[in-house]
């Protein structure tokens, strides 16, 4: 069985700590069992390698996300990149084409499933089962659904023939207000966890039915011919022969403020004082002191981008306020560590000065580039590296100061665990005017 892990979206429900490239499975808040943090998608992992199933497990992503995997996950993560961002349909039947490029057997089982699910191990012991019964029967579709808890309007339901372990599925409802929820789950329906599984041959069908490629090398030249729709509009609600799994145990879509803070070990992370305060939670990624006295019923988020203060009952609306927002995101995850723009100022001659604090983990590198339109200033404070400009290397340690002139191309390689202050001067506001070129060591960028 092969596993397909859906790893996109904006996660704009949990800003200010999410956005385009740090989205929602990326944010640490999420405590290990050995007393650090974790993201949603270290967890599942985590789970998956428990399970052995971590080494058949694709995750399919857009160029944004692909640094914040392989810093999180490692560099032996299978990763399938889209060309472009287009929901659902066409980056399941890309992953597809994927495994077809690999030579997978077109009757092996494809199991799909968002990469931030959070559940116990249980969850995964299931997965066997369900491919069992995928290999039963040749063109069905098998999906799994929860049992709710109690109604609400934040998941899709999937009604079953009869209330039985395994049943075809009588209807779908999408995301229902409050009171058809009630009737339905009175009608034994279930959370629908967005979790499916079939025959790879199915979705490769599915791009032979529209005369596209089933390879992915040539699929990713006609990425944008595929219609942009979710794979349940696309194909699930369209199905024949679809089948739920039932699960009755715990499962939970951490994609708002209110369901992820129930479960964080405690209500502060970061420098935070809380006093007299009940049901609120406060996160803090600044190197500053907060205080909260006599809060109640609230979720406070601060960092680089923004703060937000909010009932926790509101916030599953707030990516409503956020819809004309286009800010550049201030902290990225890299394959080499991190980076964070602490300031940025238009100065009074038109030029723009941009500061960032650097991490790069020991033995790692970053890409070998210049800038067309930037003068650039490193002040080391942590740890020693080689550096490279214009083919020239020199070593680095705490305290030297590196100037690099625009159009010089430069690099810089960790020895250990190393932070740099990074001043740019620039003539505009150009966050991403770095340009790749050979390295003299032969690197590939």
């Amino acid at each position: 069985m092969k596993l397909l892990l859906l790893s996109g979206g904006s996660g704009k429900r949990l800003w200010p700590l999410s956005n385009d490239i740090n989205s929602k499975q990326f944010i640490r808040l999420l405590d290990d069992g050995e007393g650090a943090k974790q993201s949603m998608i270290e967890r599942v992992f985590s789970q998956l390698s428990d399970m052995q199933l971590d080494r058949d497990a694709f995750i399919l992503t857009n160029a944004l996300q692909r640094d914040a995997i392989v810093y999180q996950i490692g560099t032996d993560a299978n990763i399938i990149t889209e060309p472009s961002r287009r929901d659902t349909f066409p980056a399941i039947v890309l992953g597809a084409s994927y495994l077809n490029e690999q030579r997978v057997d077109p009757n092996e089982t494809v199991l799909v499933m968002p990469v931030d699910a959070y559940v116990d191990l249980r969850f995964f012991e299931y997965f066997p089962q369900v491919d069992e019964a995928v290999q039963t029967s040749d063109d069905a579709l098998h999906l799994i659904g929860v049992t709710p808890l109690h109604p609400t309007s934040k998941y899709g339901y999937i009604v079953p023939d009869e209330a039985a372990q395994v049943s075809s599925v009588r209807l779908f409802q999408e995301k229902p207000t409050v009171d058809v929820a009630e009737q339905l789950i009175e009608q034994g329906a279930l959370w629908n966890c967005g979790i499916f599984a079939c025959k790879l041959h199915l979705l490769l069908d599915e791009l032979a039915e529209r005369n596209l490629p089933t390879t992915y090398s040539e699929l990713t030249t006609r990425y944008d011919d595929l219609e942009k729709t979710s794979f349940d509009y696309a194909v699930v609600e369209h199905a024949e022969s679809v089948f739920v799994h039932r699960y009755d145990g715990d499962w939970k879509d951490l994609g708002t403020w209110n369901t992820l803070t129930e479960e964080m070990t405690s209500t502060t992370h970061g420098q935070v004082d809380l006093f007299e305060s009940t049901n609120t939670h406060i996160i803090n990624e600044l190197n500053l002191p907060l205080i909260g006295i006599g809060l109640e019923d609230l979720v406070v988020a601060v960092n680089a981008d923004g703060i937000l203060v909010s009932t926790k009952e509101a916030t599953p609306q707030l990516k409503d306020y956020l819809a004309s927002s286009d800010d550049y995101p201030k902290f990225k995850w890299k394959r080499w560590g991190q980076s964070e723009v602490i300031h940025h100022e238009t100065l009074a001659d038109g030029h723009h000065s941009v500061t960032r604090r650097m991490l790069v983990q020991s033995g790692k590198e970053l890409s070998y580039h210049y800038h067309e339109a930037t003068d650039t200033i490193w002040t080391l404070l942590q740890g020693t590296a080689t550096v490279t400009i214009d083919g020239q290397s020199f070593e680095a340690k705490p305290t030297d100061v590196i100037s690099i002139q625009r159009g010089a191309a430069h690099t810089l390689k960790a020895h250990e665990d190393v932070v740099f202050i990074e001043v740019q001067y620039s003539n505009d506001w150009t966050l991403d005017d770095a340009c790749p070129v050979p390295s003299p060591l032969d690197r590939q960028y």
